[in-house]
């Protein structure tokens, strides 16, 4: 079970790599951090959390 902690660590982490990930100059290195944070991410949150379906898809598709 995730405690409050760790849940603090990974959103941490997520938002540091977000950080990097704008100041790459590499578009390899971006792509990298980008996939950490959302490691991290869902280490935080789950990697089952869904989110909302998208309002503009639905219309599309009604």
């Amino acid at each position: 079970m995730i405690t409050d902690k760790d849940r603090l660590y990974f959103q941490t982490r997520a938002e540091a790599e977000l950080r990097l990930a704008a100041e790459a100059e590499d578009p390899v290195v971006c792509r990298a951090h980008y996939a950490m944070a959302t490691e991290y991410l869902e280490q935080a949150h789950g990697a089952n959390m869904r989110l909302p379906p998208d309002p503009q898809r639905l219309a599309r598709s009604g």
